[in-house]
């Protein structure tokens, strides 16, 4: 009688942590170059609109500039087309180049997509600025006013001069606050690609706030800027740096407070593809996929640090709610306990999908739910998406 009560007990144990989520809505879209608008699938779809969409991509170089989104409550796919084209023709002494009647139409192109809000009717972007006539590159904030679409906001960030041969640049969104209609991105210079030892990436943090655009920060480091996680609340913006553990390079991170323009640099684990910062903001986890390597800082105080490990291969770490931090890796989402480190429960990815399974690209929106993608489950190239919410 015992042994068939603790093996009842066990399958209850295990019911319960494959149904510890629902799904909220499933949605795949692959990229289609035939269709008008094109659609080009991103990589890294997140959250914009108050959570309520999911940014998808953006359209092709050839075609009109767009973007895409998913709308979870209508679970439609939404099109908004950006008026470039528009801005460009009433101000073509400010960019190289000249729109073309064949091939890249436009000398613009959206670089770097960051923020669309309905509520406050702004949107923002980064546009790099070539063409085949010129060597060089310019690079701008856009900013899109929604209610009477247009472009009403346009700031030079960075030129690359003609003869520049080596320079690489590179933006990254870092976060937005409807509250304060405030957005974050970076962008970063590479003065030498193929130089990994010089101290030679020159890093901007930058905010737009309504219609000004502000260089909170400059940096100088080896590496890019990578991953950068915000927590709205307390104003503070993660930056990571990317090498492998084989590499010996000793990655960095930059925890930058923007009410104190606080600016710290610490030691990181290898391939930090799991960053999250708990609710308050007090403590910030960062998580290794190759070697499994976790670890938990106080944000007060970066040396109070304690290290656990997981398992490998992890693409995505956050809160989908409170007192769960889910490690999401190609196996399953393995949920931890965020004060011990100790796993909770797992829920494994084959209960989603059938075939080869890489969930790079997931994201959460932090402490309501997890967008869990899988960019092998469609072998024609669309990435087969579940939107999951933590009972």
């Amino acid at each position: 009688m015992f042994r068939f009560s603790f093996f009842y007990l066990l399958i209850l144990l295990f019911s319960f942590s494959l149904s510890a989520q629902k799904i909220e809505s499933e949605f795949s879209f692959k990229t289609d170059f035939a269709v008008r608008p094109t659609f080009v699938e991103g990589d890294n779809p997140f959250f914009v609109n108050g959570g309520k969409w999911v940014y998808l991509g953006r359209t092709a170089d050839f075609d009109e500039p767009g973007l895409y989104f998913y709308d979870t409550e209508s679970k439609e796919k939404i099109y908004r087309p950006v008026p470039l084209e528009t801005y460009y023709l009433s101000h073509p002494t400010e960019f190289f180049g000249k729109i073309e009647t064949t091939g890249k139409r436009l000398p613009l192109t959206i670089y770097e997509f960051l923020f669309y809000d309905e509520v406050n009717h702004r949107a923002g972007f980064v546009i790099e600025n070539k063409h085949n006539s010129v060597n060089g590159k310019r690079y701008f904030f856009m900013g899109w006013n929604l209610s009477t679409n247009a472009i009403d906001v346009v700031e030079p960030i960075y030129e690359i001069g003609e003869v520049d041969k080596k320079s690489f640049a590179i933006s990254s969104v870092v976060g937005y606050s409807r509250e304060d209609n405030t957005g974050y991105f970076t962008f970063a210079v590479d003065a030498d690609l193929k130089d990994n030892e010089s101290v030679d990436v020159t890093v901007f943090i930058y905010q737009i706030q309504n219609q000004s655009l502000k260089k909170l920060k400059e940096y100088k480091s080896k590496f890019y800027p990578y991953t950068p996680e915000f927590h709205p609340e307390s104003k503070q913006i993660l930056i990571a740096c990317y090498a492998e553990d084989f590499q010996k390079r000793n990655p960095m991170g930059y925890l930058y407070k923007v009410d104190s323009n606080s600016f710290q640099e610490f030691s990181i684990p290898s391939t930090p593809y799991g960053i999250s910062f708990s609710k308050d903001g007090k403590y910030l986890y960062m998580a290794a996929a190759d070697t499994g390597e976790v670890r938990m800082y106080n944000t007060d105080n970066l040396s109070d640090m304690k290290k656990s490990k997981w398992g490998t291969h992890g693409h995505k770490l956050g809160f989908w709610k409170e007192g769960e931090l889910v490690w999401v890796r190609n196996s399953g989402l393995h949920i931890y306990d965020p004060i011990t480190l100790k796993q909770k429960k797992v829920i494994p990815t084959k209960k989603f999908y059938k075939n080869q399974i890489n969930v790079s690209g997931s994201t959460f929106l932090p402490f309501r739910k997890l967008l869990l993608r899988n960019i092998l489950e469609d072998t024609t190239g669309g990435a087969a998406n579940r939107i999951l919410i933590a009972d």
